[in-house]
């Protein structure tokens, strides 16, 4: 009895049940045409009879059925009951065929054999499913196309038995169509099963790609926290020249460990599909000059000149995501004065005319005097791991990363990046569409604001919740020197604990702790139940994918610093932070 249980675990019968259930319209039209044309020859008390078996067989599939849910694998007697249920329903269309033939004029036999055709034909809907239902949708018509003809024919002769073997012959093909199709069809499932494997393989490696690269991420950059923040605070103490250079390039060397940590994250994010675009309100002007400015240092120790071109018609205030805009913008600068030893580079930013929906294209031009780039290698620089040839690896060091990011965050900003010319020096053309924005209205000035409400860093008192004991001693030793009081604590619970004996100013939250996250003593915090529901608190984490920064700040966050953090970037985020908060302005005096 193997085979007749392997019959029912089949969960092909479960869709077939749902289509039964659902598709019950499609099948009554063409059941109440049939009764309409056979009443011709049956009569209308025949026709009416069949209609009425024929819905009753109905009801029962429709009974059948009707406890089948999708996604839900049905029970072994529900297919059996599903199955048996729709052979009345073939049965009835047999026996309406059946009543035709039987007729004197022989004229109606051609009806019968057109209506057990046609189930033949319906059959074959059912190729790629169970046996079981094959069979029983298909035995009643085949029996009629052999019986019939052979045992009810009233009629002699060579004319006859060429009838009688001609409809022999189409079961005989039906039988072969059918175990035909019945093997492509299995070949077909086969294929689609293996299909649908590969893809839930790969699926299943892009997730387990995003985790390790996400856990890589964090459980690299706590280290690298200790390892940099220690190398900032030897920087600062009393070394000899060589020394220090040494410093500097352990520095040096770990900024380039985590730009090339940064990249790969960023390239997860955009095959995986999950880079989001902020659409805010910027002067543009304003990120390109800030760009520019933040390579001059690097320009000039090349001796080489960094120049910005802005077309005074291109819009200034526009709709867009200014991290992204840097982001391309400043891997552009990089390339330009990694490889360029004589000349310099230039910034052009023109943009056109704003369209009927206030969208312009702006457009970044990014000149350099250096190598250059091929032809042959126009198109190849923008692959991913992939640069010019393997001897401006070797001589420029990169990964071959920024310029695959760089134009995948182009296009999904709706422009593209282009590299326009390359024999001497290269121009990469950077491309946005943005919507031009009128410049905001400049709103009244607090004299009273200004350097003197810098917070004396001295007086400060800090709380610190970290459970990492290295970057408890980086943040002490980069926070030593301002004479601020410093508090640490190694998790959430400690932190509200201390928080609402009081007395503190600012806290430094880490995100991923033991007993309690940041995330959750931030929530108690701001829900007052620490004390002061305003105190300022910064995420200090080793989460800084692209999109953190503001995922925390919309968590209720002041700021985000991601590891490793710099010491110049934590005392700016603090003072910020500690800074009293503005005072209302009277816009009208009496």
């Amino acid at each position: 009895m193997k085979w007749w249980n392997s019959a029912w675990a089949d969960d092909r019968l479960d869709e077939v049940a749902l289509d039964t259930h659902r598709l019950l319209p499609s099948r009554l039209i063409p059941a109440v045409a049939a009764a309409a044309i056979t009443s011709m020859g049956v009569g209308l008390t025949l026709a009416l009879a069949w209609m009425a078996a024929f819905l009753l067989s109905e009801g029962l599939a429709r009974l059948a059925s009707r406890r089948f849910t999708p996604g839900v694998p049905g029970a072994p007697a529900m297919r059996q009951a599903f199955v048996l249920a729709a052979l009345p329903i073939n049965l009835t269309w047999a026996w309406l065929a059946a009543m035709l033939w039987m007729l004197p004029d022989n004229a109606l036999k051609l009806a019968a054999v057109a209506i057990w055709t046609g189930q033949l034909i319906y059959t074959q809907n059912f190729r790629h499913q169970p046996f079981a239902l094959l069979a029983v949708s298909a035995v009643a018509p085949m029996a009629s196309l052999i019986v019939f003809p052979i045992f009810v024919f009233d009629a002699h002769g060579p004319a006859a038995n060429v009838a009688r073997w001609s409809l022999a012959l189409v079961v005989a093909t039906t039988i072969n169509v059918m175990l035909t199709n019945r093997a492509a069809a299995k070949r077909m499932d086969a294929l689609t099963r293996g299909l649908r494997e590969e893809r839930e393989r790969a699926l299943e490696a892009n997730r387990a790609k995003s985790t390790f690269v996400a856990v890589t991420s964090h459980e690299l950059r706590t280290p690298m926290n200790g390892l940099l923040g220690m190398a900032y605070a030897l920087d600062r103490s009393n070394l000899s020249e060589t020394q220090r250079r040494h410093v500097r390039m352990m520095i040096k060397s770990g900024d380039s460990l985590m730009q090339v940590l940064n990249d790969v994250l960023d390239l997860s994010k955009i095959e995986a599909g999950k880079v989001d675009m902020e659409h805010t309100s910027i002067n543009l002007h304003e990120v390109v000059l800030a760009a520019a400015d933040a390579w001059r240092d690097a320009a000039a120790e090349k001796r080489l000149w960094l120049r910005t071109e802005i077309d005074p018609a291109c819009p200034a205030w526009v709709l867009a995501d200014p991290q992204r805009i840097r982001q391309v913008l400043m891997n552009l600068i990089s390339n330009g004065l990694k490889f360029t030893a004589a000349g310099g580079v230039t910034i052009q930013l023109s943009g056109s005319r704003p369209d009927d929906r206030g969208v312009s294209q702006i457009r970044l031009r990014v000149v350099d005097t250096g190598i250059g780039v091929t032809n042959a290698f126009h198109d190849r620089i923008f692959d991913s791991f992939t640069q010019a040839d393997d001897a401006v690896s070797r001589s420029h060091g990169g990964t071959g990363l920024g310029l695959t990011i760089s134009r995948a965050l182009a296009r999904q900003m709706g422009g593209d990046l282009k590299l326009e010319s390359g024999r001497d020096g290269a121009s990469f053309v950077f491309t946005l569409n943005a919507q031009v924005l009128a410049a905001p209205d400049a709103g009244p000035i607090d004299e009273r604001e200004g350097e003197d409400d810098l917070p004396d860093l001295s007086k400060l008192r800090v709380l610190m919740a970290e459970d990492n004991a290295i970057n408890q001693v980086v943040v002490r030793t980069m926070l030593e020197a301002t004479g601020l009081s410093l508090t640490v604590v190694e998790n959430g619970a400690a932190a509200v604990e201390s928080l609402r004996i009081g007395g503190y100013d600012l806290v430094l939250m880490d995100i991923n702790m033991p007993v309690m996250d940041g995330i959750t003593a931030l929530s108690t915090i701001r829900a007052g139940q620490a004390g002061d529901a305003e105190l300022p608190v910064i995420a200090l984490t080793a989460s800084a994918m692209a999109g953190d920064r503001e995922r925390f700040l919309a968590m209720g966050f002041d700021d985000h610093l991601g590891k490793p953090v710099r010491p110049m970037e934590l005392l700016t985020a603090i003072a910020c932070a500690s800074r009293p908060r503005p005072r209302p302005l009277a816009t009208a005096r009496s």
